[in-house]
């Protein structure tokens, strides 16, 4: 201790030299680790390519929320946030139509015109056509059973009711037989030996006697049966002869059926249609065969005609009624 406080320079100098002499062995083994450290770092890199994919779905409901208009509740459902909810006078007060149980454009519900995007108050919105496929709204509500049972959509050109939907019957055009089965004689138990009293209408020529078999002369037809029938009078009790002769057109292989005593149709009646879809008319002679646009492949056939209706089979063997234009 004597030896420091004589020689205090020395001490210090030794102690600053054994410090120094500490801090190069720290940097040495520094310099150590770090070659090895960098050597680690020059060595071989290995590459993932597998990127993991973007979750877009904030990006979606960001553009989504853009692009949709502002909409507010209310009780009737939703509606504009700038334009008011479309009200009509009902009496002498405002009305909400999708509220109100009073149809606007009877007999289509309020709820339906509104569910699909019309105007209800449009006071022709059931003549007009949205879609332009040739159906009214109201076509389209009325559907196949008249009643919105089986409604259509009205803004959608592929979902109408069939073309024959849009079928009226205009006219019945009757052309009278001319030929008038008059009488007949024989056994009826033996058809063939019978001979038939045929009159000529409208045409001057004497009455003719046929049997089954034979043609009847200046015309096309053919006698080829006959049928013994009696109907009962609800009057008197007694019974009516009603026999029927069938004749066959030798030229179409048509059958017609002659009643004792009475002038019937002839197979060459015609139905005057009207066809709605595109506002044309045309004539069909019965038990042809028809077409309707815009399906000019599928044929339809006159079957039967009166003056109420038109009995038509479509291309699917569905025999359906054509109503008489109102």
């Amino acid at each position: 201790m004597n030896w420091i406080k004589r020689n205090y320079d020395q001490f210090i100098l030794a102690l600053v030299a054994l410090i120094l002499l500490a801090l190069s062995g720290l940097l040495i083994n520094n310099a150590i680790g770090f070659q090895a450290t960098f050597a680690g770092i020059r060595g071989e890199v290995f590459h993932n390519n597998n990127v993991p994919p973007v979750d877009l779905g904030p990006i979606q409901d960001a553009v989504a929320a853009i692009q949709a208009p502002a909409k507010w509740q209310r009780k009737s459902g939703q509606g504009s946030l700038f334009v008011s909810i479309p009200y009509t006078i009902i009496g002498d007060k405002p009305v909400d139509p999708s509220t109100s149980t009073t149809m606007l454009h009877p007999p289509v519900p309020n709820s339906w015109i509104i569910d699909h995007k019309l105007d209800i108050l449009d006071s022709n919105v059931l003549n007009e056509d949205p879609s332009n496929d040739g159906f009214t709204n109201l076509d389209k509500w009325k559907g196949l059973n008249g009643d919105g049972s089986d409604a259509f959509d009205p803004q959608d050109k592929a979902s109408h009711p069939p073309y024959w939907t849009k079928l009226r019957l205009k006219q019945y055009i009757k052309i009278p037989f001319r030929l008038l089965f008059n009488a007949y004689d024989g056994d009826i138990k033996q058809p063939d030996s019978l001979q038939f009293q045929i009159n000529t209408v409208d045409v001057q020529q004497p009455t003719q006697f046929v049997k089954i078999g034979d043609t009847i002369a200046g015309t096309k037809f053919k006698v080829i049966g006959f049928a013994y029938k009696e109907v009962p009078d609800p009057n008197t009790g007694s019974k009516t002869d009603v026999s029927e002769l069938t004749v066959q057109n030798s030229e179409t292989g048509d059958d017609v059926i002659l009643v004792l005593e009475r002038i019937v149709d002839s197979p060459d009646s015609y139905a005057d249609f009207v066809y709605l879809w595109n506002s044309t008319e045309f004539k069909v002679r019965e038990r042809s065969e028809f077409v309707l646009l815009p399906e000019p492949n599928l044929r339809y056939k006159l079957v039967d005609i009166t003056e109420d209706h038109a009995l038509i089979q479509t291309p699917t063997g569905q025999k359906v009624s054509v109503p008489r234009l109102q």
